[in-house]
């Protein structure tokens, strides 16, 4: 089967099927529509061109370079130039699903009809795609404004048939793959060089991914929050319709709150009513509330809710738009622009860290909850498993204390990430780039932040399971039931002090892995 790329805007549900979901792995053809589109404004494009008129990019120099004029006769060395002298990213390698999706991406900005390229170029780039040759793109380099000129380069690169790329899970050299006949190279046209790096579509790519990494890590928090309720015998009225669709009608708070109360329901749990609480000499017999870690799970999360699905817009609109410049439209028009300027996808990425650095601190109090006996109301100190241990031993042991104590000081380095790229805009190139958006940068620092809010919810996912089987509550819920088994997959019920680094690793693998296939629990 092949997908069919259409002029019109491609939804954001869609986009995931097509890169992780049902249709992930099926061949993309072009509408007839589209193509018409794509060759009427690469038509408008030559008709400026050989006008011979200074046209930016293309018949002029680069950023501050720009008065300085190019031969038509000269223009294609230009684009070639332009792409090797912007092969100068470092850093960390964007892993292969983010390169899949950037290439995807590309095709759907240089499809819209506005770019001036031709359908020759896009037909070279579907080609790359459907043979699932991905570009390998470093991290580093990008200002976010003129776009992702330097980590593009290596797309266009690879375009040209040179470069480093991901073909059939492993890193090759291209030019090996243009040698076997699996692909041949393409000189790029006119304005073509310039049209594919600058964009914003590298950080749409990081961004993409790291929206779905953090719309799973959100809903497996009401997960989360469930679970400590049932292990520490919570009140559940916290998470009720009167607080939370009554009292207030904020969309993300009832989300999440009915999310929590849908998990509980499923273990058929009812915790304490207040008519079974009693006064003894001035003392309840029970907790009348619970500490706002539990108790109000619903108005922390909440609002991370909204967050993710305001970005969910932005990123939409942003892969659906085109980045470039200059521009050239279906009825000959020229205009330069600054689409380029990833600001919106800077300000998605510092608020998705934001959102990030409190979801982690949230696990952390939840965690801290139960793990003390202080606060977790009859479960053994440090979830020791005393049942076999004789009493004189027990104090021998001190069972997941030392994944609390990490637990809290990653969750102060995620914390510390909190902090926004987009501030520290630094004047660039000659000071033409004077202000840039930093969205690359912001994606990277955001992408790394949510590694580690993995390992924290590993490390919390494994003391629930522990705290689970310690009250030996056998679970009901179909979700449940298989995060549950997940985490023994990997981290066994912990029945004396033991080392768990590895397991606590591997759980973490099988949990971004979860989210990526899923993007969202089954609740």
């Amino acid at each position: 089967m092949s997908v069919v790329i259409e002029s019109e805007n491609l939804d954001f549900d869609k986009a995931v099927e097509l890169l992780y979901g049902s249709h992930n792995g099926e061949e993309v053809t072009f509408s007839t529509g589209l193509e018409k589109r794509v060759d009427n404004s690469y038509k408008n494009f030559q008709s400026w061109f050989e006008k011979r008129i200074p046209i930016y990019g293309v018949t002029t120099g680069f950023g501050e370079s720009c008065y300085r004029t190019i031969n038509n006769e000269d223009s294609q060395e230009l684009q070639d130039n332009l792409v090797s002298y912007l092969l100068i990213g470092t850093g960390k390698f964007l892993s292969e699903d983010v390169g899949k999706s950037v290439l995807f991406f590309r095709i759907v900005s240089l499809s819209r009809g506005f770019s001036g390229v031709s359908i020759d170029l896009l037909n070279k780039m579907k080609e790359l795609y459907n043979k699932k040759i991905y570009p390998v793109i470093p991290r580093e380099g990008s200002l976010g404004a003129s776009g992702d000129l330097i980590p593009l380069a290596y797309l266009a690169n690879n375009i040209r048939g040179l470069g480093e790329v991901y073909y059939q899970g492993e890193i090759c050299e291209l030019e090996d793959l243009v040698k076997k006949g699996l692909y041949s190279g393409y000189r790029l046209k006119p304005k073509e060089g310039l049209a594919l790096v600058n964009g914003t579509t590298t950080m749409v790519g990081l961004s993409f991914h790291n929206y779905r990494l953090a719309n799973f890590l959100t809903e497996l928090s009401t997960l989360c929050s469930a679970w400590l309720c049932l292990s520490i015998n919570g009140r559940n009225e916290a998470f009720g319709e009167l607080v939370n669709a009554q009292a207030k009608t904020f969309v993300g708070q009832s989300k999440m709150a009915s999310m929590i109360s849908s998990l509980l329901d499923q273990e058929s749990y009812k915790g304490q009513t207040y008519a079974d609480i009693e006064s003894h000499e001035g003392i309840t017999s029970d907790f009348v509330q619970d500490p706002y870690s539990l108790r109000c799970a619903p108005q922390v999360l909440g609002p991370i809710h909204e967050t993710l699905e305001t970005m969910k817009g932005w990123i939409e609109v942003e892969f659906n738009g085109v980045s470039d410049n200059p521009l050239f439209d279906q009825e000959g028009n020229l205009a330069n622009g600054g689409n380029f300027y990833g600001g919106y996808l800077t300000h998605s990425m510092d608020y998705l860290k934001i959102c990030m650095g409190n979801l982690a601190d949230l696990m952390d109090r939840q965690l801290a909850l139960l793990i003390s006996d202080k606060t977790n109301r009859g479960l053994t100190p440090n979830l020791v498993n005393w049942k076999n241990i004789p009493k004189e031993k027990q104090h021998l042991y001190h069972g997941l204390k030392g994944v609390h104590q990490n637990v809290s000081a990653i969750t102060s380095e995620i914390m510390a990430k909190c902090i926004p790229n987009s501030i520290f805009s630094r004047s660039s190139e000659s000071h033409n780039q004077d202000k840039v958006s930093l969205g690359m940068s912001a994606a990277t620092q955001c992408s790394d932040q949510l590694e580690t809010v993995f390992t924290v919810f590993a490390c919390y996912l494994t003391c629930l399971a522990q705290a689970i089987d310690i009250r030996e509550i056998e679970l009901k819920g179909e979700t449940s039931k298989e995060i549950y088994q997940l985490i023994r997959k990997s981290v066994n019920f912990v029945d004396k002090d033991m080392r768990l680094d590895r397991k606590i690793n591997a759980l973490r693998e099988d949990l971004i892995k979860l989210a990526l296939e899923k993007g969202c629990l089954d609740v």
